[in-house]
């Protein structure tokens, strides 16, 4: 998504400086070629606007847990039997794949935004 923003965005002065030569040049520019040019570019802004709408809200919404709460959260799905220290240790990181396997998500150790949504459930649950 980043990267189509940046090719829009090296589009959008390309065309500008085209422009700004033909302009200075004192070249005429065929009205339709322009026409078409400046829609294209209109709505690949549009459309990176709202992209870039999408990401602003997924990142607001994105919370970072501490490691306190990932440790407490893996004990209450009995996935994690270490003292709720704080630190990602090596119990905690196989805790976290262990979770992480059990869920369907990929098993790297690292509680990311896919896992911290399922992870999160068992933080306020009472190991059963």
């Amino acid at each position: 998504m980043v990267m189509r923003i940046v090719m829009i965005l090296v589009l959008v002065f390309a065309l500008a400086g085209c422009l700004k030569k033909a302009a200075d040049e004192n070249v005429s520019v065929e009205p339709a070629v322009t026409e078409e040019a400046a829609t294209a570019v209109t709505d690949a802004t549009q459309e990176a606007q709202t992209d870039m709408q999408g990401v602003q809200e997924d990142s607001a919404s994105m919370e970072k847990p501490s490691f306190q709460d990932i440790q407490q959260a893996l004990a209450n799905a009995k996935l994690y039997e270490g003292k709720i220290d704080g630190i990602l240790g090596p119990k905690t990181r196989k805790a976290i794949e262990s979770f992480q396997s059990q869920n369907g998500l990929k098993a790297d150790g690292k509680v990311g935004p896919k896992t911290w949504q399922k992870l999160k459930e068992y933080l306020n649950k009472k190991a059963q």
